[in-house]
């Protein structure tokens, strides 16, 4: 269901040191004052883009934004609700860092109006966060995300990832069975996906990274879908699971299309079938913008072919998929006027159903997720 108000998202990119899985843009550097006044500069041109809109959701994330002072995350939302019209109970998250997550500083961001926060724990064993170069402990992320509750936020947000080197089924129920009974709302779980050019993918190019079996990852998969359901965690998309009412509502613009605009060096926007994304490299971020320039950009207006690709698969991620008559009233047509062959494919390898209008996936067809969305490329 798309809505008509537009979501901010504000890429913070510095990290105290880089993961070992990350391929986001980001330094290891800690906050630096002249990015702050170029972020508001960009927020303050850009904003021209899109006047007289409403935001009902602003994400600050990263790299690590809980890095950033809450006099800097001040001067941030200051600046955002003087170019833009955001709305009285708008989704304001903000990613954060266990270790960051001391009484005073939440008691700070709080008091700013940050009313979500998404906390990367990623597993419960020490002996995997310190391989995967996390800096916090277990039983450290516990406490952090037990002091947020007590502070007021009741809208907690925690990552988990599975398909970690060496990892076992029985690891990654512990987790899930450990996450489940801290104060959260919501969790992201993902699977690990090696990309190239981190310290990970060098590992498995020598040998020296062992991934889990496909029995293996497939079992984790299976225990995820069955276990957080049984503590009141219903799966709304492939890798988000909320209790009622808690969906993250940012991330569902990406998902249903809706207009959103990022600021800061590798953001990405969306307005319309416009998608911009801002060039990485902070140097020139900040000498464009402190000159009263817009940074350098990539703009790309999407054709309906191509509109049409991210429409399957970004709504297929969802558990109701997609809505013919939705796609009609879009493109003019059905669906099976352009993947007539593989919706029929799909169906009959139980990875599609078609219930109440809905094209979605199956258990089966979530579980294989890739591949299905693959099939919905046409370029």
């Amino acid at each position: 269901m798309k809505n008509n108000k537009t979501g901010v998202y504000i890429h913070i990119p510095f990290c105290q040191s880089r993961c070992g899985y990350c391929d986001f843009y980001s330094l290891t550097r800690c906050e630096d004052d002249l990015y702050i006044e170029a972020l508001c500069k960009e927020i303050e041109l850009r904003s021209k883009e899109v006047r007289y809109v409403n935001c009902d959701t602003i994400y600050f994330g990263g790299g690590t934004p809980s890095l950033l002072s809450p006099k800097s995350i001040g001067k941030i939302l200051s600046c955002l609700k003087k170019h833009f019209c955001i709305e009285k109970y708008a989704e304001i998250t903000m990613e954060m860092n266990p270790i960051d997550m001391t009484e005073e500083y939440l008691l700070s961001i709080y008091q700013l109006g940050i009313n979500r926060i998404s906390v990367g724990v990623q597993t419960r064993d020490n002996h995997m966060l310190s391989f995967l170069g996390r800096n916090h402990s277990s039983a450290s992320a516990a406490q952090s995300i037990k002091r947020a509750y007590q502070i007021g936020f009741h809208n907690i947000s925690i990552d988990l990832m599975y398909e970690l080197p060496g990892q076992t089924c029985i690891d990654f129920k512990n987790s899930l069975l450990w996450a489940v009974h801290l104060p959260i709302t919501h969790l992201s779980v993902y699977s690990l996906i090696i990309e190239k050019g981190t310290r990970f993918w060098q590992l498995m190019e020598r040998g020296l990274l062992q991934r889990p079996t496909e029995s293996e990852s497939w079992n984790m998969y299976q225990a995820m879908c069955r276990i957080l359901p049984h503590y009141g965690f219903h799966r709304y998309e492939i890798s988000s699971f909320a209790r009622k009412n808690y969906e993250s509502k940012h991330n569902l613009k990406y998902w249903y299309m809706d207009d959103y605009i990022g600021f800061g060096p590798s953001a990405c926007s969306r307005l319309g079938t416009q998608r911009i994304e801002v060039v990485p490299g902070i140097r020139q971020y900040i000498t464009e913008l402190l000159k009263d320039r817009q940074p350098p950009m990539e703009i790309i207006n999407l054709s309906e072919s191509e509109d049409m690709e991210e429409y399957c698969f970004l709504h297929l991620r969802m558990k109701e998929g997609f809505d013919r008559e939705d796609f009609y009233s879009r493109y003019g047509s059905y669906p099976e006027t352009w993947y007539k062959k593989e919706i029929a494919i799909l169906k009959d390898k139980n990875l599609l159903i078609e219930k109440d209008g809905h094209i979605q996936m199956t258990a089966k067809g979530a579980a294989l997720g890739n591949f299905v969305f693959e099939k919905f490329l046409r370029s």
